[in-house]
């Protein structure tokens, strides 16, 4: 490509609310010398026109189909719902042009494996957004481990909780369809796989795992309707596994909110240390991260500190993250970024999750994890 900066076009932008505002429109901001925003489609032209005037895009698309076909556009991101994922993300690769596309790539494993081979035969950059992967704060976690700096892993547990899967919703359109296991959106395939992918980028492989995977609200409130609606999504998991060094990992995630406490916490005990991570919430892929290194010879534990680029975490840092990482693997033709053959694989530990919680038994996977290279070297870690 010889043009100086890649021009994005965004499938699924409404002004001033939803994923696409609050998060990719300031992280392309800030990297305004390798990007530009040519394009807006949304579900009808009217919407588009007015998310497009709102936010000073040039172009409104009336289709994805117009919008992929278009000489000026190189990459479209997809931040729609999970259900529309498939069709877009088809629709865009079919016409060759470079993709991101939020996570869950698909509602089923069998649409992202089809979506990944499709990449994989156009030889396309695409991308999916494990966004909590590219995070500096676990990236420095791993670098932690990595240096010897808590010795072997012994042990490491999780625990976490999503608001958006407790016993009440706020807001029925844009959330019912959560509570909906057929969506393929929802606290097993978007909070817990989000952890999943760093935790197995951050301790190594899962060896073997055994997990419960429950509804334990299947009449949920509505709190702007005062309906109940019927549930059948998961709402609680709970995963014991062994590392491929023979650690034992535990992972639990619950929707709702904790009655005390933070949202997410995550320990990491090794032979000459421990490693301790607290957030406010469970959605680690935007979560800022409270990192506390304990040694036995310490007599204070040391707060690790982590710099971004602005200064300011928010929902955009990690998204811009992603960015850094397509931007070069755009212009140098390597896989920095999490690609659709990662999301496969993450998709298919979705399913022994699901096949060892039905059949009430322990689960070998069948994929290993690719590590992710650091971003400046693209050296693995």
């Amino acid at each position: 490509m010889n043009r100086s900066k890649i021009r994005v076009g965004i499938v699924g932008l409404q002004a001033g609310r939803g994923w696409a505002a609050i998060a990719h429109l300031p992280a392309l901001g800030q990297l305004a010398d390798q990007y530009e925003i040519v394009g807006v489609v949304n579900s009808t032209l009217e919407s588009s026109r007015a998310a497009a005037e709102a936010c000073r895009v040039p172009l409104a698309f009336g289709s994805i189909e117009e919008m992929a076909s278009s000489d000026g556009v190189d990459l479209i991101v997809v931040t729609v719902r999970v259900p529309l994922h498939y069709d877009a993300v088809k629709t865009i690769l079919s016409h060759g042009k470079h993709v991101y596309c939020e996570w869950p790539l698909g509602r089923t494993l069998a649409e992202a494996e089809e979506l990944a081979a499709m990449a994989r035969r156009r030889s396309l950059i695409a991308v999916a957004g494990t966004q909590a992967r590219v995070s500096a704060a676990l990236r420095k976690v791993a670098d932690l481990i990595n240096n010897d700096s808590i010795g072997s892993i012994l042990s490491s547990s999780i625990r976490g909780w999503a608001t958006a899967w407790g016993d009440t919703i706020s807001d029925t359109k844009n959330e019912e369809y959560l509570r909906k296991e057929r969506n393929g959106a929802d606290l097993l395939t978007i909070p817990f796989t989000h952890t999943l992918a760093a935790a197995c980028d951050i301790l190594g492989d899962i060896k073997h795992l055994s997990a419960t995977v429950h509804t334990r609200y299947p009449k949920v409130k509505a709190l702007d309707t005062g309906k109940f609606i019927d549930a059948d999504a998961p709402d609680f998991i709970s995963v014991i596994a062994s590392l491929s060094n023979g650690a034992p990992l535990s992972i639990n995630f619950q929707g709702g909110h904790p009655v005390n406490g933070n949202a997410f916490i995550w320990e990491i005990e090794g032979s000459k240390g421990k490693i301790v991570l607290k957030a406010e919430t469970g959605y680690t892929q935007m979560a800022d991260f409270t990192i506390t290194h304990y040694t036995p010879s310490s007599k204070q534990p040391e707060l690790i500190k982590t710099t971004n680029a602005d200064n300011v975490f928010g929902p955009h840092t990690n998204v811009r993250a992603m960015y850094n990482r397509i931007a070069s693997d755009i212009l140098h033709r390597t896989s920095s970024a999490p690609s659709f053959d990662d999301a496969v694989i993450l998709h298919k530990l979705i399913e022994d999750i699901r096949l060892s919680s039905i059949q009430r038994q322990w689960v070998t996977p069948s994929t290993r994890s690719r590590n992710l290279p650091d971003e400046k070297t693209q050296r693995y870690i």
